[in-house]
């Protein structure tokens, strides 16, 4: 039985941190209430964040055009006006009721009592895969700040950037920052990228962009937590060490969906709250 005197009751508790989420955050605390957000992700903004920095959004109200970056900036700012409480890298696994109160239990063991769930959560949250040979590769500390978006896409400006993905992703933040970067290098483990356009590629290959097919990423040179260098095996076997200061990586997803139905209590319909 939990202690509920001991525990910080919040009003009200929002799952997932999305643009959706964040709003909601706002305008609960301009309401006076007690606001908590939890998000399961490293950064907030959901899918915005994930997979529409780097380009403009048109349906959203007040902006005729608007980055995505620029939008999750904003509503990350607007949420925090009145000061609710943001948590990041927690994943509810599920909720029990006290009385009038929700208990919410994270993964990590944590738990958060409020008296009202919002759940802005969509269809739960992705995962972006790595290559093969991530995990055997040096500097983990390193390997986990490695970039799987483009938010904050002008730190990329003049600099060596290496893109290490097998999917139209990574041909899309190439074409991006082909013009903008010093350098971009693509290091691809595939013959081909997948789910590509012809168009797209075409220009790619047609570009500045040094592209590198069934290559494989072997090392990492880093220092103080700053990459400077990194070291590929080409198709032909041949040994490269190549000069970055940025990298990006992105080998598809994985969905890690919202445990509705372990919540209980939630009607759902082909994966949908009625």
């Amino acid at each position: 039985m939990f202690e509920l005197a001991e525990q910080e009751i919040f009003d009200l508790t929002i799952i997932g941190g999305g643009t959706t989420g964040l709003f909601a955050a706002y305008y609960g605390t301009m309401r006076k209430m007690k606001v908590k957000v939890i998000e399961s992700q490293a950064q907030f903004g959901g899918k915005v964040m994930q997979f529409f920095p780097e380009k403009l959004i048109y349906d959203i109200g007040g902006f005729p055009a608007v980055f995505g970056e620029t939008l999750v900036k904003q509503m990350i700012e607007q949420a925090n006006r009145h000061q609710p409480v943001m948590i990041n890298n927690e994943w509810i696994e599920s909720i029990e009721q006290s009385g009038d109160l929700f208990i919410l239990i994270a993964a990590n063991g944590a738990k958060h009592f409020t008296k009202t769930i919002l759940l802005a959560t969509g269809s739960g949250t992705f995962h972006t895969k790595r290559t093969n040979e991530w995990q055997s590769l040096p500097f983990p500390e390193f390997r986990k700040q490695v970039a799987t978006n483009l938010m904050d896409r002008d730190k990329y400006e003049d600099k060596n950037v290496i893109i290490v993905s097998d999917n139209k992703t990574g041909v899309g933040w190439a074409l991006y920052l082909k013009d903008k970067a010093t350098s971009v290098i693509v290091i691809n483990s595939s013959n081909q990228f997948h789910h590509v356009k012809e168009a797209d590629l075409e220009q790619l290959l047609e570009s500045n962009v040094q592209v590198y097919f069934n290559s494989e990423l072997t090392d990492l040179d880093v220092d103080d937590q700053q990459l400077k260098a990194v070291n590929i095996t080409t198709e032909n076997k041949i040994n490269l060490r190549l000069k970055a200061e940025e990298m990006l990586t992105f080998h598809g997803l994985e969905l890690q969906a919202t445990p509705l139905n372990q919540w209980g209590g939630i009607e759902t319909s082909i994966g949908r709250i009625v």
